[in-house]
C-alpha cells in the first residue's frame, strides 16, 4: 500500500524546523563544543593564509581545500541537528575526501598537478587518489580518515542493501502493509550515537590538522591541554553503546576506541 500525504513538502519542512528547535534543547552542550572546534578549525587552516612555511614556501594552495573541509562540517552538523542523520554523512564526505587530498598534496606537491589532469590522465588520478593511496604520510590518522570515507562511500553514497533497508518501517494494515523509506531519525539513541561520532570525528581531524600546519608552518607555542571529546563524554557513549547500532556508528564512522 502506497500511502502519499496531502502536501508532503510542507509536512516535511515543518517537522525540520521542529526537529532544530527540539535539538537545540536537548542537544546545547554538544553544540557549544561543535562552534568551538568549527572555530578552532578556521584557525589552524587560516595560517595557511597569512604565514609562509617552514622552508619559505607559501601553501596557500591549500586554501580552498581548507574551506571545502570546513563548509562540509557545518552541512553536516545541520543535518544532524534536523535529525537526519544519513545526509549528514552524505554532506560531510567531501570535506573529509579534501582533507585527505591535503595530505597527499603536503606528501608531494607534483600530485597536484595529477588532480588538475585527472580528465587527462584518469589513470594517474586513480593510482594516486584512490582506496588506500589516499592515505598520506603527511596527515596524522590519514589511514583512519580513509577507512571512515571508504565506510560513508558503502553506506550513504549509493542505495546499496544498507542504504536501503536502514530507514525503511513496515507496517500492517488491514488492507496489508506500508512500506515507509524515513525523511528523519527515528532511534533517539541512534542519532544521538551519529552526533557523538561526527563530533568526535570533527574532534581528531582538528588535532590532525593542527599538527599538519604546525609541520607546515611551524609550532605556535601554544600547548594544548584541552580534554578531547571522547575522554569529556565516555561515559555518555559507553551508555549509547547499548544499543548496537549506535556502537557501530561512533566506532566505524566516529573512530571512539571500543566503545564497551
Amino acid at each position: 500500500m502506497i500511502i502519499m500525504p496531502q502536501d508532503e513538502y510542507s509536512d516535511y519542512y515543518s517537522t525540520q524546523v521542529k526537529n532544530r528547535e527540539v535539538f537545540q534543547l536537548n542537544f546545547d552542550s554538544d553544540i557549544r563544543v561543535f562552534k568551538a572546534l568549527l572555530s578552532k578549525l578556521r584557525t589552524i587552516w587560516g595560517r595557511v593564509g597569512m604565514t609562509r612555511g617552514i622552508s619559505g614556501q607559501s601553501h596557500v594552495g591549500l586554501l580552498p581545500f581548507s574551506n571545502i573541509l570546513v563548509r562540509h562540517v557545518i552541512f553536516g552538523f545541520e543535518h544532524l541537528a534536523g535529525y537526519q542523520s544519513f545526509l549528514s554523512w552524505l554532506t560531510f564526505r567531501p570535506g573529509l575526501e579534501a582533507l585527505l587530498m591535503i595530505g597527499k598534496f603536503v606528501d608531494d606537491p607534483a600530485n597536484a598537478k595529477i588532480w588538475l589532469n585527472r580528465e587527462v590522465d584518469a589513470t594517474a588520478y586513480r593510482q594516486t587518489f584512490s582506496g588506500a593511496s589516499l592515505a598520506s604520510a603527511s596527515l596524522p590518522r590519514s589511514a583512519e580518515f580513509r577507512r571512515v570515507l571508504s565506510r560513508l562511500n558503502d553506506e550513504f553514497m549509493h542505495p546499496n542493501p544498507a542504504f536501503a533497508y536502514r530507514d525503511s518501517t513496515v507496517t500492517e494494515e488491514r488492507d496489508g502493509v506500508v512500506l515507509e523509506i524515513q525523511c528523519f531519525d527515528m532511534s533517539p539513541d541512534v542519532h544521538e550515537g551519529h552526533l557523538l561520532g561526527y563530533v568526535n570525528l570533527l574532534d581528531l581531524i582538528v588535532a590532525a590538522s593542527e599538527r599538519l600546519i604546525s609541520s607546515l608552518c611551524g609550532a605556535t607555542g601554544t600547548v594544548t591541554t584541552e580534554e578531547t571529546y571522547a575522554a569529556r563524554e565516555q561515559n555518555r557513549a559507553t551508555q549509547l553503546a547499548k544499543n548496537g547500532v549506535a556502537k557501530k556508528v561512533m566506532e566505524e564512522l566516529g573512530l571512539w576506541v571500543s566503545v564497551r
